[in-house]
């Protein structure tokens, strides 16, 4: 059972009974002899917590309608509280049977994949060819054909021949991206660092590794995790990231992407 609230300290009850006992007190014109009457309907828990912060905001002369309105913004300030805590997860993973155990990386991916409503962003650095990564691969290429998905960008580095890119990266990558990667007529907007394609002697990776669900609409995740899009990464590593719903934050990951490719810093792999 909850003790008394200490002097000082703010009563922890939910915003949705805080809000009920301001609205009685709001009725209020007068002020009472005693709290039994008020607090009476309520749990011992809330007449505990509430009933000495309202003799103290007595003894300070406060009228019921102040008394109220504290009670309200106490109950804004934890809405407010527990919507940044909702708007956060910790997704990780590891190898069995701890990926059994933990918040799976996997799932995650999977789930805002299949999810999504209008569109995708995803970045990794290896991008996996197991055969369940090449299944949610035509999941996506499926659904971008049957106009369920507006928008897919992938980025992207290909670590499986970027020591054959040739005399024409671009076109070694785009062959291979096409015929071992996505297969599907419905293709994303694939990025690659620049940097690759024009010949850089520096050891430039796109390293990321992200996902973004529906950015811009009331229903926008994003996870930024250590994973890669693999099967190595994503069901056997040790791996950890965030999950945010967020939607302004969301746009912020988003936002990053779309200006790296507006900068020139990545360019689209030829379809």
């Amino acid at each position: 059972m909850s003790a008394p609230l200490g002097k000082g300290q703010i009563p922890s009850l939910p915003a949705l009974t805080l809000r009920r006992v301001a609205k009685d007190l709001r009725a209020l014109s007068y002020l009472p002899t005693s709290w039994k009457g008020l607090l009476g309907s309520h749990s011992q828990v809330i007449q505990q917590q509430l009933e000495p912060l309202l003799v103290e905001m007595v003894k300070e002369g406060a009228h019921p309608r102040l008394m109220a309105l504290l009670l309200e913004r106490i109950a804004d300030a934890q809405e407010t509280l527990q919507a940044e805590r909702n708007a956060w997860s910790f997704v990780c993973s590891g190898p069995d049977p701890l990926h059994s155990q933990t918040a799976d990386s996997y799932a995650t991916v999977d789930q805002l994949v299949k999810e999504a409503r209008r569109s995708l962003l995803i970045a990794t650095y290896n991008i996996g060819l197991s055969s369940d990564f090449k299944q949610l691969y035509g999941t996506i290429a499926e659904r971008l054909r049957l106009g369920q998905l507006e928008r897919v960008d992938l980025f992207f580095h290909p670590i499986q021949i970027a020591d054959q890119l040739g005399a024409d990266p671009m076109a070694k990558i785009s062959s291979w991206f096409n015929t071992d990667i996505w297969p599907w007529p419905a293709k994303p907007r694939a990025y690659v660092d620049s940097r690759l394609i024009n010949g850089s002697n520096d050891r430039c990776f796109q390293h990321a590794k992200v996902v973004v669900a529906d950015s811009g609409s009331s229903a926008a995740k994003a996870l930024v995790t250590s994973a890669n899009f693999s099967e190595t990464a994503q069901r056997h590593n040790f791996e950890a990231g965030w999950l945010v719903c967020d939607q302004w934050r969301v746009s912020q990951v988003q936002q990053h992407f779309d200006g790296l490719v507006a900068d020139g810093l990545f360019v689209e792999v030829l379809g």
